[in-house]
């Protein structure tokens, strides 16, 4: 039976779950993480909530005695911790209580195979997020962005998570594979020898910002001319 197939035949009767955001992303984490089940592979969660996204990767994904997770979330659900001891591996996961932003900064660099981005849904928070996890992850590694097209008007006064993304993507380019794009967003970390970093066009504008080396120089002789002719 494949990891797919697994996941989808196997009851949950030892989790207690409120609320199911996951299940229908599963064939995305089966598809591109199948590659590090039975290895030992670190994997960081920004947010956490009631832990049905760690407790499928404790199950199918971080199956080898030394894979762990890094769960980072700004609030502990009071379900977390019972799931997490229901998988029987409690000890894989660190929780991380406190904001992301703050958080994140404590972690080691290039140490991480895998990084989730599903914490504060805000424009600028889910930059901060994508910005300080991709520093986290080894070459070669996978991020993933969850919601991308979430969009709740009682809830995204301060931005979505798209804007954020999209950013992302752009100053980025050059660095990742964009691996899949929908309501989530899957990536990879290129390895050094694949970045190529595209020629950047000129920036729209008076001429002088396009060209400022050369414009100071001609702005010299001109004060030069000036000069001997007073």
């Amino acid at each position: 039976m494949s990891l797919l197939e697994a996941a989808r035949t196997e009851a949950e009767p030892r989790y207690e779950f409120s609320d199911d955001w996951f299940s229908g992303n599963i064939p995305l984490f089966a598809q591109f993480l199948a590659g590090l089940k039975d290895r030992p592979c670190r994997l960081l969660e920004v947010g956490s909530y009631e832990g049905r996204s760690a407790t499928w990767l404790i199950d199918h994904i971080a199956t080898h005695p030394s894979a762990v997770i890094d769960a980072v979330d700004a609030r502990e659900h009071p379900k977390l911790g019972r799931n997490l001891a229901a998988t029987g591996h409690p000890d894989k996961v660190t929780f991380h209580l406190g904001l992301s932003a703050v958080v994140l900064r404590t972690l080691p660099l290039d140490s991480y195979d895998f990084a989730y981005i599903d914490g504060c849904h805000w424009t600028v928070n889910v930059l901060e997020d994508a910005v300080h996890a991709f520093r986290l992850l080894k070459t070669g590694a996978i991020m993933a962005f969850d919601d991308y097209t979430w969009d709740d008007p009682a809830q995204n006064q301060e931005g979505r998570p798209k804007e954020a993304i999209d950013a992302f993507l752009s100053i980025y380019r050059d660095q990742i594979e964009l691996l899949h794009c929908g309501d989530q967003v899957w990536i990879r970390k290129k390895l050094p020898g694949e970045i190529v970093h595209r020629k950047q066009r000129p920036l729209k504008g008076p001429g002088w910002l396009r060209h400022p080396r050369k414009q100071f120089v001609a702005l010299g002789r001109r004060l030069r001319r000036v000069k001997s002719e007073c």
